[in-house]
C-alpha cells in the first residue's frame, strides 16, 4: 500500500543510466520527459479498459519483450516514469493505470482486482501484452512500493507469458507489512495512503473495521497462495525500510515454497537503506554510508531483463541468492560492520541468544535471578511518546538518536556492558516481554538501540504487539507476549553498548493507545508492570552471527 504524497524516492533507479552496475544515484534533478508512442485501452475479462501508455524502442521492425508497470499511482507518476528509458535498450515498456486511478472519487479500493479473485487485471493485462504486435511474446513486470505490491498481488496468477519479475520496497501482505504490523494500526501510514489514493470515507472505514487477519485481508496476502507463483524475481529491499520484513518474507516463501519455475530462483538484496532510497541519501541522524551506495553485483533492471527476458548473461545469474549489507556504527568508526555479505538462503546461521532484563536497568547474557521483580512505567494517551525514526514513510525514517526518548519517566529501558569485541547480530529479533494481567487493551512498543561511548541510543530496530485485555476468568499471575522487531543485520562495536527499552506508544506512527475514559473529559492512564528474573524473565533473543 504505498507511495503517496511528498514521495522524495526513486527506489532503485539506474535506469537513466541503464548499464550502471550499481545503486549509485543517477544524479538527475528533474523528471525525464519521456513521451508515449501510443496509448492501449486493453480490455479486461469485465469489459473494463485500463489505459496503458506504451514506450516502443527506436527500431519498430523488430519485435520486443515487454516490461509492464502497473501504478495505483497512474501511469504518469514521475518517480516510475524513468523505467521507460529502458526502450532505449530494446524493451517495450508499458505503463498502467490500475482501476483506482480512473476512480477520482476515491471510493475503488487498490489492488482489489490486481490478484488472484474473480478480476484478475494483471493476468489480463500480461496475456494481452503479450499478444501486441510489436511483443515477441515475453513479458516481465517492474515497479517499486505500491507496484511492487501489484506485482505480488499478480505472481499467483501465473501467466504463461510471464518470464520475471523485479519488484522493490514491496509488501507481500498488506495486513501483516503495512496495516496493522503486530496487530496495531500504522497510523500515519495508512492515513496518509487513504487520503491519497482511497479517499472514500467508505474505504477508510473498511480498513479500519478489518482490525483482525481474516478472510477480508487474506485477498491481499500473496504468501497465502505462494505455491501458485512460477517466475523467478529479484526483491530488494533495506533495514529501514517500511516494507523490510514483507521483502524478507515475499523471498523465503518463494523460494522455499514457490511453485516450478519460482522455488529456488528468487534473489534478495538488503542494504542499510530506506524506502526513499537512492533518491536521498539521509538516513535518520547519519547518511547511507559510502560502502551501502553501490553493490556487489549488478542488479539494475537492465541487467535483470536483458538476462530473463533477452538470455544475455549479465551477471545476475551468478550471484548468490541473498545478498545482504552488514551494518556498523553510522559515523564510521572501525568495526567489522559496514559491509556486503552473501548467503544461500534466509536467515543465515546464527545462534538465538537470550538477552535478560535486570534489576538497575542492566541487559545481561546471564539468567537474571530466581526472584520475581517488577517495574513499571505509565501509558498515557494524552501524552504519547513521539516516534523518533524507524522504518517510516511520512515521518524521518532511519536510525536516529533515542535519548529524548529513554529521558522520559513512561519508558523503561536496560543496557549492556560495553562490549569486549565487536558483535554481530543478523536475523529476526523477538522480544518476549512478562506482564501483569490486562484490564485494558494495550501496545507494547520495544526498541533496539546501539550506544555509543560519548551516550548517543542509536535506533537499530523496534517492534510492536497490540495485547487485547484477558479474557473473563483468567488470572495468571504474568502473561507473556512476543513483539516481533523484524529483522537486522549489524555489528555492535566493541565498547558500545546494547540497549533494549519498553514503552506504551509510538504516535503517530502507531495510533495512540485506547484506554478507557474514566470520566467525561478527564483522560485515563494506566501503569503497566513488568516482570524479570524467575520463570517470567522478560527478555530479546538476538541472532548472534560468529564470525
Amino acid at each position: 500500500m504505498l507511495l503517496l504524497r511528498k514521495y522524495v524516492i526513486v527506489s532503485i533507479l539506474f535506469v537513466c543510466s541503464l548499464v550502471a552496475p550499481s545503486l549509485a544515484n543517477d544524479g538527475a534533478s528533474s523528471t525525464p520527459n519521456f513521451v508515449p508512442n501510443q496509448t492501449l485501452m486493453l480490455k479486461m475479462r469485465d469489459g473494463t479498459a485500463l489505459p496503458t501508455d506504451i514506450y516502443l524502442p527506436p527500431d519498430h521492425s523488430k519485435k520486443y519483450p515487454v516490461i509492464l508497470l502497473r501504478n495505483p499511482s497512474g501511469r504518469k507518476a514521475s518517480p516510475w516514469i524513468r523505467y521507460a528509458g529502458l526502450a532505449q535498450a530494446g524493451f517495450i515498456v508499458a505503463f498502467q493505470d490500475t482501476r483506482s486511478v480512473m476512480d477520482l472519487e476515491g471510493k475503488t479500493m487498490p489492488y482489489f482486482a490486481d490478484g488472484w479473485g474473480e478480476l484478475q487485471d494483471g493476468y489480463d493485462s500480461v496475456e494481452a501484452l503479450a499478444k501486441y504486435e510489436y511483443s515477441n511474446g515475453k513479458v516481465g513486470t517492474a515497479g517499486f512500493s505500491a507496484p511492487g505490491v501489484s506485482q505480488h498481488m499478480l505472481a499467483p496468477t501465473a501467466p504463461p507469458s510471464l518470464q520475471t519479475q523485479y519488484i522493490g520496497v514491496a509488501a507481500p501482505s498488506l495486513y501483516h507489512h503495512a496495516v496493522y504490523p503486530g496487530g496495531c494500526l500504522q497510523k500515519s501510514q495508512v492515513e496518509g495512503w487513504l487520503g491519497q489514493y482511497a479517499k472514500d470515507p467508505s474505504m477508510n472505514a473498511i480498513i479500519l473495521k478489518e482490525k483482525t487477519y481474516n478472510d477480508f485481508w487474506k485477498n491481499f496476502n500473496m504468501l497465502e497462495v505462494v505455491d501458485q507463483v512460477k517466475t523467478p524475481a529479484l526483491l530488494y529491499g533495506g533495514w529501514y525500510d517500511i516494507f523490510l520484513q514483507g521483502t524478507i518474507d515475499a523471498f523465503i516463501a518463494r523460494q522455499e515454497l514457490g511453485g516450478e519455475g519460482a522455488r529456488g530462483k528468487q534473489k534478495l538484496l538488503i542494504g542499510p537503506w530506506t524506502h526513499f532510497w537512492p533518491q536521498n541519501i539521509q538516513l535518520g541522524d547519519f547518511e547511507v554510508p559510502v560502502a551501502g551506495r553501490t553493490t556487489p553485483w549488478d542488479m539494475s533492471p537492465l541487467a535483470w531483463f536483458n538476462y530473463y527476458l533477452k538470455n544475455i548473461p549479465t551477471g545476475v545469474e551468478k550471484a548468490a541468492p541473498v545478498t545482504y549489507y552488514v551494518m556498523g556504527p553510522f559515523d564510521g568508526t572501525h568495526s567489522k560492520g559496514n559491509i556486503w555479505k552473501s548467503a544461500n538462503s534466509w536467515p543465515v546461521p546464527a545462534k538465538s541468544t537470550p538477552f535478560y532484563f535486570a534489576k538497575e536497568g542492566k541487559l545481561q547474557k546471564e539468567s537474571p535471578a530466581p526472584i520475581l521483580e517488577t517495574l513499571s512505567y505509565t501509558i498515557d494517551p494524552e501524552n504519547p511518546i513521539p516516534t523518533t525514526g524507524g522504518c517510516n514513510l511520512f515521518l524521518e525514517a532511519g536510525p536516529k538518536d533515542q535519548r529524548p526518548i529513554e529521558a522520559r519517566t513512561d519508558v523503561v529501558h536496560f543496557t549492556s556492558e560495553p562490549l569486549a569485541e565487536d558483535l554481530e547480530v543478523t536475523g529476526r529479533l523477538i522480544a518476549k516481554i512478562y506482564h501483569q494481567p490486562l484490564p485494558h487493551d494495550v501496545d507494547i512498543m520495544v526498541r533496539l538501540t546501539d550506544v555509543y561511548p560519548d551516550g548517543k541510543s542509536i535506533l537499530i530496530a523496534d517492534g510492536v504487539c497490540h495485547v487485547p485485555k484477558n479474557t473473563p476468568g483468567i488470572h495468571a499471575e504474568a502473561e507473556a507476549d512476543e513483539v516481533d522487531l523484524w529483522s537486522t543485520s549489524m555489528v555492535f562495536a566493541k565498547g558500545h553498548c546494547l540497549r533494549v527499552s519498553v514503552c506504551g506508544s509510538n504516535y503517530p506512527r502507531y495510533e495512540k493507545p485506547n484506554l478507557p475514559i474514566k470520566s467525561v473529559g478527564v483522560g485515563s492512564q494506566f501503569s503497566m508492570t513488568l516482570f524479570t528474573g524467575g520463570k517470567a524473565a522478560s527478555h530479546i533473543m538476538l541472532p548472534i552471527v560468529e564470525n
